[in-house]
């Protein structure tokens, strides 16, 4: 039996208050290995091997929104075992620096949501949570609005 273990990056991306929420393609949901069902996404994808986190996070933010950004600190790490692979996601706090989004075909739409939205929305706990926690950390990120 083989077994496999990947490392994959999200980013949770902070622009005037608000996060960025996407939406994953049909075809995005079908090809999934891990999760099948979950609409809901954030930017990101997997580690190539030899790649830091934080570059590979800022690489996948480009390819999947046309965004760029200033890396935080983790703020969750989520840690499964499925179908013979070991997957470890660590998600960042970031701050947006420049761009418009421009969604790859991975995803399908787009959402900047404050707080109250994020509370109010359909989106799964762990992400409400995970998000409410990044505007907190947001605010203490020690990188400079004006680099």
């Amino acid at each position: 039996m083989k077994r496999d273990f990947a490392v994959a990056v999200k980013a949770i991306i902070v622009k005037e208050e608000r996060v960025l929420i996407l939406t994953r393609s049909q075809d995005e949901m079908e090809c999934s290995y891990m999760n099948s069902r979950q609409k809901w996404d954030l930017p990101g994808g997997g580690l190539h091997f030899y790649e830091r986190s934080q570059e590979g996070l800022k690489r996948e933010i480009k390819e999947e929104t046309g965004l760029d950004v200033f890396v935080g600190e983790p703020v969750s790490l989520f840690d499964v075992i499925k179908n013979h692979i070991h997957l470890c996601i660590f998600t960042y706090v970031c701050r947006w620096k420049e761009g418009e989004v421009i969604l790859s075909e991975e995803h399908e739409a787009f959402y900047w949501m404050t707080g109250e939205e994020v509370c109010q929305s359909e989106l799964p706990n762990w992400m409400k949570r995970d998000l409410l926690r990044a505007f907190t950390r947001e605010k203490e990120m020690h990188i400079e609005r004006d680099e």
